[in-house]
C-alpha cells in the first residue's frame, strides 16, 4: 500500500511538473512574441521618414514673419500720414472720400450721439459736412445703408445763438449747406439731422432731445484717435 501511494504520488508530482514547464513554456512564448512585435513597431517608427530639421519651423517663422510684415505695413499705413495717398478706416467706419464715418444704428438723442462719437477718441464727433463733395459721399452711402424712417444726426447746431448755425465741437460756422425746403424752422429746434425718404437726406434741424441714428467722422490725414 505505502508503494502505492508514493508511486501515486510520483505520478502526480511528475504530472504536476510537466504541467508547470508547459505552462512556463507557454507564458515565456507569449512573451516573446509581444516583445518580437514591439520592437517591430519600434523599427517602423525609427524607419518612418520625419520632416527636415528645421522645415516645420522655417514655415511657422515664415507665416509669423508674413504677419509681422503686414502688421507693420497696416500700422504704418495707419499712422505714417506723410506717405499716405490712401487710408484705410478703422474697423466699423466707412471711408468715404478723404473721410472716415461710423453710422450709429442705435438710436441717441443729439447730446448723447456727440458723446459717443467722441468716445471713441482725439478727433472724433458727429459728422460735419463741409463741401458739396463730402455731402454727395454721405447721401450716396446713407441712400443704400441707412434707415429711411429716421433721420441721421450730423454735428450742426445753433445752441446758444439761434439761427447761426456751427459745427460742433469746432464752433466752425455753417458755409456749404443743403438744408431742405423751408429749413432750418427755428424755434426750438436748435440740432441738425438729415431727414431720409423722400427728402434724400437733406438737412434740417429738430429737437435735440429725440432719439435717432446719427452719424460720427474723422478725416484720413487727421491725427489718428486710436494711436
Amino acid at each position: 500500500m505505502a508503494e502505492e501511494w508514493k508511486r501515486d504520488q510520483l505520478t502526480t508530482t511528475t504530472t504536476t511538473t510537466t504541467t508547470r514547464r508547459h505552462a512556463g513554456c507557454w507564458w515565456r512564448w507569449r512573451w516573446s512574441v509581444a516583445g518580437m512585435m514591439m520592437m517591430m513597431i519600434i523599427i517602423i517608427l525609427l524607419s518612418a521618414p520625419t520632416p527636415a530639421a528645421g522645415k516645420t519651423n522655417n514655415n511657422n517663422n515664415n507665416n509669423s514673419s508674413l504677419d509681422r510684415h503686414q502688421h507693420n505695413r497696416n500700422y504704418n499705413n495707419y499712422n505714417n500720414n506723410n506717405d499716405l495717398t490712401r487710408q484705410v478706416c478703422p474697423m466699423a467706419f466707412h471711408e468715404l472720400g478723404e473721410r472716415c464715418y461710423f453710422y450709429g444704428y442705435f438710436p441717441l438723442n443729439w447730446f448723447r450721439a456727440a458723446e459717443f462719437c467722441h468716445s471713441f477718441g482725439r478727433g472724433v464727433s458727429l459728422a460735419t459736412i463741409e463741401t458739396a463733395t463730402e455731402n454727395f459721399y454721405i447721401k450716396k452711402w446713407l441712400a443704400v445703408n441707412g434707415d429711411h424712417n429716421t433721420g441721421v444726426w450730423v454735428g450742426g447746431s445753433d445752441n446758444g445763438h439761434s439761427g447761426k448755425w456751427a459745427w460742433f465741437p469746432t464752433g466752425q460756422l455753417v458755409d456749404y449747406s443743403n438744408w431742405g425746403p423751408s429749413q432750418p424752422s427755428g424755434g426750438d429746434q436748435h440740432c441738425m439731422y438729415l431727414v431720409g425718404g423722400l427728402l434724400g437726406y437733406q438737412w434740417a434741424d429738430f429737437h435735440c432731445d429725440f432719439d435717432m441714428h446719427f452719424l460720427c467722422e474723422y478725416g484720413v490725414n487727421d491725427v489718428q484717435p486710436w494711436r
